[in-house]
């Protein structure tokens, strides 16, 4: 999906390349020929000219030459022969190594700050319950929590749980567990029907 918005414009790819380049560990004059390839791309044009390319920058056209090199060796372009209507061979280069570079790092932002968030609910629900609870956690309830979070339970389905058990005077992190698997506490409200339905549901829990 990010590589899609990128190929298609939704992201701006020349911000971006400006943003990364430490961390793509790209020079000044290779961000000058990528972005001038990157308009090109946005345009439908991915014949290779050098000549053609040069004028988009302040480079010469064998300086830009070298620099293209440069860019295929360090994976960010590519080239091929393409066959024209008329027959005859054109080389046309693409950007599919340099939009896979992007997308890469995009999405190891993504997942640092989903982890981010993560260790965050996992403090936040075990302060949470040792406040609810009016205790500390043992070790094994703080496996239990770990589960949670590893079987994907929201912080919200579980502060919902943490609720129902308190409601029913059980204090305990497996009765709140029993009830985080309970379908009943989706609903926003429970009824006394629905809450008796529970207390049966978990009544054997300590």
């Amino acid at each position: 999906m990010l590589r899609k918005l990128l190929e298609e414009g939704y992201l701006n790819a020349h911000r971006i390349l400006l943003k990364e380049q430490v961390r793509l560990n790209i020079k000044p004059d290779d961000i000058v020929v990528l972005s001038a390839l990157i308009s090109l791309y946005e345009k439908k044009r991915n014949t290779l000219s050098m000549s053609a390319l040069s004028k988009m920058t302040t480079l010469t056209p064998s300086r830009t030459g070298e620099v293209f090199n440069h860019l295929l060796e360090q994976g960010f372009v590519s080239t091929e022969l393409e066959l024209k209507s008329d027959g005859k061979e054109k080389e046309v280069f693409s950007l599919d190594l340099f939009f896979e570079k992007v997308t890469n790092l995009l999405m190891l932002d993504i997942e640092q700050t989903k982890n981010q968030k993560h260790d965050q609910d996992i403090s936040y629900i075990i302060q949470h319950l040792e406040k609810a609870l009016n205790k500390s956690l043992s070790p094994y309830d703080l496996e239990i929590i770990k589960e949670w979070f590893t079987e994907s339970f929201s912080r919200v389905q579980i502060e919902k749980a943490v609720e129902v058990a308190l409601d029913h005077h059980r204090k305990t992190v497996s009765y709140i567990d029993r009830v985080l698997r309970s379908n009943d506490i989706y609903e926003k409200d429970l009824d006394d029907k629905k809450r008796e339905t529970i207390d049966k549901l978990i009544r054997g829990v300590k």
